[in-house]
């Protein structure tokens, strides 16, 4: 377990996942754009691969024992978006989806890159293959969800007060 940590860092966690997204191999391209949140305009991202958009969903916080020990939990979308001009370019979706897994299933703490996350993972039956309007087209998209764990300590004193 990490230690030592005073403070939660969320939008580390958020950035740490868009690292592990950005220029993700799939077949036989790479992902143009990983972003934290949404990406103004795809429209030329998804003409030459895909994008993936990151954006935090549910979020939670819990007292974890004696000591001040605090586990936060989130989950996040991963929005990943291909074109649907050609039957395949859309069919990419599949070769990025099968990317996702590959990248985030052996990996438990998002490659220690956060220092307080000890638990990363795809969230069982959570993903989903969809047609995105965005930018005055549709577009093929898949939503993946992923769980991060993070502990942090109450700085003592004050510590967990009554």
């Amino acid at each position: 377990m990490p230690s030592f940590v005073t403070q939660p860092d969320t939008k580390a966690i958020g950035n740490a996942i868009v690292t592990y997204l950005t220029g993700l191999a799939y077949g036989s391209g790479t992902v143009q754009l990983a972003q934290l949140e949404e990406i103004k305009d795809v429209t030329d991202l998804v003409a030459n691969g895909a994008c993936i958009e990151v954006y935090g969903n549910k979020d939670g916080s819990e007292r974890r024992g004696f000591g001040g020990r605090i586990w936060d939990s989130q989950t996040w979308f991963l929005l990943s978006l291909v074109s649907l001009d050609k039957p395949a370019q859309a069919a990419t979706i599949y070769d990025v989806r099968d990317a996702i897994v590959q990248a985030f299933q052996p990996h438990a703490t998002l490659g220690d890159q956060v220092l307080n996350v000890f638990h990363a993972q795809l969230v069982e039956n959570s993903m989903r293959f969809l047609k995105v309007f965005r930018n005055s087209q549709w577009l093929r998209g898949h939503l993946a969800e992923l769980e991060t764990r993070q502990e942090w300590t109450v700085p003592i004193p004050p510590g967990v007060t009554a």
